[in-house]
């Protein structure tokens, strides 16, 4: 009846989620339902990827990177992607 425990194994560069893999999510939180679905977690996630939340950060650095730099931020996040997660 729990939230499920979701978190990225590889490195992101993002400030809703921490060097260990933890996503600031409210339905991960205090805003579970056991009537969730596996996919509206998923969707969720998606749109969080989408659409960075710096005003509600779990990596400060990042957070206040993405504020003052959002444009250098995003480079940076696909940098982290080739350099992480193209299994390259």
């Amino acid at each position: 009846m729990a939230a499920p425990k979701v978190r990225f194994l590889t490195k992101i560069y993002h400030p809703n989620i921490d060097k260990l893999g933890r996503i600031c999510l409210d339905i991960l939180k205090d805003k579970w339902s056991p009537a969730l679905q596996i996919r509206t977690v998923l969707l969720s996630i998606q749109a969080l990827l989408s659409a960075p939340n710096p005003d509600d950060p779990l990596s400060e650095n990042i957070a206040k990177h993405w504020k003052t730099n959002e444009v250098e931020a995003v480079e940076t996040a696909k940098e982290w992607t080739r350099l992480y997660a193209s299994g390259a």
